[in-house]
């Protein structure tokens, strides 16, 4: 009877244990799929699971990939063109290159205007506004005759997008950096951070360099225009009268350029004759005292 009894309380305490396992186990399975009270989450995914995983079925937006990024913002695009003219007067029409691109909202970059016998060339570096770019080529195009004209474009937006990236790490790093630097307590740590934050401090600058390099480019094209105009050159005469009034314009033309040369050469004339009459003077004084001295005696 004792026996049985013993064999009844044991049988009863393994079921007693086993129940309790189940139900341990049971909790742990909850736990698991849905976060205690007081336990912390980060934007709606739970510490300690896997990374894209959440403790619920609710639909969190997917993080845009470089594509999707690309599609939202404004596309970032250089646009460059030239125009090369034949213009009766380069000058004015440079005057008139001017008043156009102010008239879009642009300005003159740079130009410069070269003359020969022959030519005389302007050239001008316009910035315009990009939208104003085609317009402005069309107006410039009526100044004279189109001898070329190109354009092209370069499309930055992926390496905008980039940079935008690495400045964002990078400018995180400098915060985690400068909140390691305040809690810094020697020398030798402050010392290793601070090298550090200067070396991301450059590249900071240096991105944003460039960032600021492709919003100036994107925003106004640069239209380059090149302005040509041809002078007179001698043409044979047809006749004695043409022949002989354009030699006369011919001669009146070198008379003037031999009394500018002699003008300008006067100075230079004058102190090299001085001086050659000097050393013929010198010259001449020592022959007249060696003819002396060669001369016989008189008796």
């Amino acid at each position: 009877m004792t026996q049985s009894l013993r064999v009844r309380r044991f049988l009863v305490l393994i079921l007693v244990v086993a129940v309790a396992a189940i139900a341990v186990t049971g909790c742990a399975k909850r736990s698991a799929v849905s976060p205690e009270p007081g336990v912390q989450t980060s934007n709606g995914v739970l510490k300690g699971l896997p990374a894209g995983t959440s403790g619920t079925e609710s639909s969190a937006p997917v993080p845009k990939t470089t594509v999707d990024q690309q599609a939202a913002i404004d596309r970032k695009i250089i646009f460059n063109a030239s125009l090369s003219l034949d213009v009766v007067d380069a000058e004015k029409a440079f005057s008139d290159c001017e008043i156009l691109v102010a008239k879009y909202g642009g300005f003159v970059a740079q130009s410069s205007l070269q003359k020969s016998d022959t030519q005389v060339l302007a050239t001008a570096v316009l910035r315009v506004p990009a939208a104003k770019a085609t317009q402005l080529m069309n107006d410039l195009a009526g100044l004279g005759t189109v001898t070329s004209r190109s354009s092209g474009s370069d499309d930055v937006t992926s390496q905008y997008i980039d940079i935008q990236a690495r400045l964002k790490v990078l400018r995180a790093e400098e915060a985690q950096l400068v909140e390691f630097l305040k809690k810094a307590t020697n020398i030798k740590d402050m010392l290793a951070v601070q090298e550090q934050l200067g070396s991301v401090r450059t590249q900071i600058e240096q991105y944003e360099g460039q960032q600021r390099y492709m919003d100036n480019a994107t925003s106004l094209a640069t239209v380059t225009a090149q302005l040509a105009q041809t002078t007179e050159v001698f043409v044979a005469p047809r006749g004695f009268g043409s022949a002989f009034v354009q030699s006369l314009a011919r001669f009146g033309h070198g008379l003037a350029a031999f009394w500018t040369w002699l003008g300008g050469s006067a100075v230079f004339l004058v102190f090299y004759g001085l001086l050659i009459w000097a050393l013929a003077w010198i010259v001449l004084r020592l022959r007249k005292r060696h003819s002396r001295k060669s001369l016989p005696p008189q008796n």
